[in-house]
């Protein structure tokens, strides 16, 4: 597997995720950034703790690397509910709270370089360890399982960083190039999925609706530069849709329910990105359809997540600054129907939304920790 170049990808993308209060922008792959510190100063409003059922929608799985634990932050309140302290140091892979309550991590156990640099966190580890570790917790942060994973095969194909967990946190699927391959834990089955597809796509990221019935993806084509293709594959039919968007470069996949969102590049020109095209990509998993939606701004369509239901694309728009704005749009033509901004007490940075019940937040990253925007309120 192409270690470097991954380990290179995985690190920028950390870095980009820790940058908050400098002048970096930051990059999000779906999972909240790691940090020793959680913001406490300022909480959402309270719609938001009225929706939050006791802050459970609302708990944010992060490693912090000064103590080796993986706490588990409530951003509605800026608390650390619960904490797993680790024997040995750990470089994660991966840390994800899952649809259906499950928190899972996927590291290898070697001690990550953490360096400080100029307000940017830039995380690196090594990329070559062969063996790598799989904890899956229940939703209060109690150890169900441990698996240690030593399958070649298994361990090289996860070093791409191209993988998700199922719902239920006892599956993963991950991909190579063009190939996708899904390993359930308690069996220790590693089985290829060959969907039949019309277009081969080199997968960029992949993640289970909701129900783990459809996968969500997107990536990229041979010989077809400027060109994401993305789609939906039904994981029980082995059928699949493959759509095509020029000019667009995904950079982050957002699954809600049965549905999907796919933004545009997150990184400015001047870090090598790609023209932000002010578009965001629709999926409906199980009618396996796909759209494109035009967003007021490029400088929003980075940051993007879509409703459960499915009716509502919701994007962001913020940078080194106290304030930001969330917007959503109506999926069925496209209509804008919420426009409000967010103060916060300090410069923070969104890197993700967070959509709950028929309120939507912006995930923040301050130099304190993170916290949520106020809510905004969907139709």
């Amino acid at each position: 597997m192409k270690k470097i170049s991954i380990l290179l990808a995985l690190v920028l993308s950390l870095s980009l995720l820790s940058a908050c209060g400098g002048n970096e922008s930051e990059a999000n792959t779906g999972n909240s950034p790691s940090d020793p510190s959680v913001n406490s100063q300022q909480a959402p409003d309270e719609s938001a703790e009225q929706t939050a059922d006791s802050g459970v929608n609302f708990l944010s799985p992060e490693y912090d690397y000064s103590t080796n634990e993986l706490k588990l932050t409530d951003l509605s309140t800026g608390e650390v509910t619960a904490a797993y302290a680790f024997d040995a140091a750990q470089t994660p892979l991966l840390t994800d709270k899952t649809s259906g309550g499950a928190i899972v991590m996927l590291s290898s156990q070697t001690a990550a370089d953490v360096q400080d640099t100029g307000g940017v966190t830039v995380i690196s580890g090594d990329s070559s360890a062969e063996t790598l570790y799989y904890w899956l917790f229940d939703q209060h942060l109690n150890l169900v399982n441990e698996y240690e994973l030593t399958n070649e095969t298994l361990v090289n194909g996860l070093w791409s960083s191209v993988f998700a967990a199922a719902p239920d946190g006892k599956s993963l699927v991950y991909a190579e190039g063009p190939s996708l391959y899904q390993y359930t834990f308690d069996t220790q089955e590693l089985a290829e999925i060959t969907p039949a597809m019309s277009e081969t796509v080199y997968f960029e990221a992949v993640g289970y609706s909701d129900s783990g019935n459809y996968l969500a993806f997107f990536g990229s084509l041979d010989g077809q530069e400027n060109t994401t293709a993305y789609g939906s594959i039904d994981l029980s039919s082995s059928t699949a849709a493959v759509f095509t968007a020029k000019g667009f470069s995904g950079s982050m996949l957002s699954v809600n329910g049965e549905y999907a969102a796919i933004s545009d590049t997150i990184l400015p020109a001047s870090m090598g990105g790609a023209k932000q095209t002010g578009s965001v990509l629709f999926l409906d998993l199980a009618q396996q359809q796909g759209k494109a939606i035009s967003v007021e701004s490029g400088d929003e369509s980075g940051i993007a997540t879509v409703a459960a239901d499915g009716q509502y694309i919701v994007t962001c728009a913020g940078g080194d600054s106290p304030s930001g704005t969330l917007r959503a749009y109506q999926v069925s033509d496209g209509t804008k129907v919420a426009d409000e901004t967010y103060t916060m007490d300090t410069n923070c940075k969104p890197y993700e939304i967070w959509v709950i019940g028929h309120s939507a937040y912006a995930a923040l990253g301050t130099d304190d920790g993170y916290t949520l925007s106020q809510a905004v309120d969907l139709p």
